[in-house]
């Protein structure tokens, strides 16, 4: 057999840049970025509501909001998504969606009157509010016909003396990695059908790729808030979050021979699987004020702690092939549970507010985060979560988040709309590919409010572009452009 031409280290080295980290360091960006959901007033304003309050979604940035209430409310806000994912692959251009009911909010603000006593606090307020923070659901599908396959990183792996149960166990069981045996020398060398045909025809070889990324689950907080108002003129407040976790992710690497250009001996198929469960719960503390130096301006800041999470991990991979004469093989790994811990960064917003008399508001909100700072660990402390958060810190950096929203009243009809802008959480490096993807949303809504009851509608759309690898050693990466879109109904009632 002959020595295969792609080193384990060339492999590495051709797309660093794409396969520089962990999927634990992949996710722990994910769950440690927010797409604020809320109540549909505060969707419309795509959640610039830190300086302005009075609004159960903006228990999530400025808990001091809670202080405006003077009187109780109940809401609930039911919602559906549409998620659309384009890809472009190897010259092809796919699209793939998913659709979601969801819950953005519910919850119960119950007010306190104290301005008959002696004192210049008027109101201490008390909210139970959840709010739905992250919402995971998409589909990604690309394929293309390319000349580098992902069965010369297993081979690769193997002849480096590298074997994972979860990995080249798979592909060995399933056929598609085979061993030559020296008796002489004592000395044995891993192979495949398509890796030998590569080096027999590396300019020809070619062999047909599909991949599918299925990913759902959303994240969600239940907000315990406190605040009051102080003679009208400073509002505050604190929160106790409680944050629930649930995110799957299954991905499918599918490759068929292409016989019309490469002809592979005694090869059809194979397919890649490999499927995640990751639930869990984090707690954090928010804190917040509002001040009104004169009657129509309004400033907000808050601070919010670090979210805590305890996760759990239940995964598994699975390899097909299919052979020539129709024999196939479909060998699984065990499932195995991996249980760690996630604290993800500090964040702190200023938010400047106007009020137009009794007909508008206005609010800009500027947050701060340091995804640099995220951390992870687990029982042993092991090398690999070292591992992962050196890289974290190499790869991630801080991100300036702005959000403007506008709201006009003619009397019981409302008119919103609102923008958001953040920046690119990835550092700019010579490889990096991602530091320019930046994501951007609009929003907009209207809403019917009576003094005891409201009901209010929202559309929000956020758009963003990324570019993610195949597989190590592929020099092609696939360019997605996502647009999720959001509609928002609540129903309230003030009492």
């Amino acid at each position: 057999m002959k020595k295969l031409y792609i080193s384990v280290l060339a492999i590495l080295l051709i797309n660093t840049y794409l396969f520089s980290q962990s999927i634990y360091v992949d996710n722990s960006l994910l769950f440690s970025q927010n797409n604020y959901g809320g109540t549909a007033r505060f969707v419309g304003m795509s959640g610039a509501f830190g300086a302005l309050g009075g609004d159960q979604g903006s228990f999530s940035i400025n808990p001091a909001g809670i202080g405006v209430y003077q009187s109780s409310e109940l809401v609930f806000s039911p919602g559906m998504m549409f998620d659309k994912a384009s890809s472009f692959y190897l010259s092809n251009t796919l699209d793939d969606s998913k659709y979601n009911m969801n819950i953005n909010n519910f919850g119960f603000v119950a007010s306190y009157d104290l301005s008959k006593e002696d004192t210049r606090w008027i109101n201490f307020n008390v909210g139970v509010t959840y709010n739905k923070t992250n919402n995971f659901g998409r589909n990604v599908l690309f394929e293309g016909v390319n000349n580098y396959s992902i069965m010369e990183v297993y081979v690769n792996s193997a002849n480096a003396g590298l074997w994972d149960a979860d990995y080249e166990d798979l592909f060995w069981r399933a056929y598609l990695i085979d061993e030559d045996i020296d008796t002489i020398n004592n000395t044995s060398e891993y192979w495949s059908q398509i890796t030998d045909q590569i080096i027999t025809d590396p300019n020809g070889f070619t062999i047909n790729q599909r991949k599918s990324i299925q990913s759902k689950g959303s994240m969600g907080e239940l907000s315990i808030a406190f605040g009051g108002n102080y003679s009208h003129k400073l509002y505050v407040g604190l929160s106790v979050g409680i944050v629930w976790l649930n995110y799957s992710e299954y991905s499918s690497h599918f490759e068929y021979e292409n016989a019309s250009t490469t002809d592979i001996y005694d090869f059809h198929s194979l397919e890649f699987k490999e499927n995640s469960e990751i639930s869990g719960n984090g707690v954090n503390l928010k804190l917040g004020f509002i001040y009104k130096p004169i009657e129509f301006v309004r400033i907000g800041a808050a601070l919010h702690t670090p979210t805590f999470y305890e996760l759990s991990d239940n995964y598994y991979n699975q390899v097909k092939s299919v052979f020539d004469n129709n024999e196939n093989f479909d060998p699984r790994s065990n499932i195995q549970t991996y249980e760690y811990t996630l604290t993800t960064p500090l964040r702190a917003v200023l938010s400047c507010g106007f009020q137009i008399g009794k007909f508008g508001l206005v609010d800009i909100d500027y947050e701060f985060v340091d995804y640099s700072n995220i951390k992870m660990d687990d029982e042993e402390n092991s090398q690999l979560v070292k591992e992962d958060n050196t890289q974290i810190q190499a790869i991630y950096q801080s991100v300036n988040n702005i959000r403007g929203g506008a709201e006009f009243r003619t009397g019981p009809f409302y008119l919103r709309a609102g923008a958001a802008y953040s920046t690119s959480p990835y550092k700019k490096t010579d490889t990096s590919v991602n530091h320019d993807s930046n994501r951007l949303s609009y929003s907009g809504g209207v809403g019917y409010r009576e003094k005891k009851f409201f009901i209010d509608f929202a559309y929000a759309q956020t758009n963003k572009d990324y570019q993610i690898g195949v597989f190590e050693g592929n020099p092609y990466s696939a360019k997605i452009n996502t647009t999720q879109n959001n509609f928002i109904l609540s129903f309230g009632f003030k009492f």
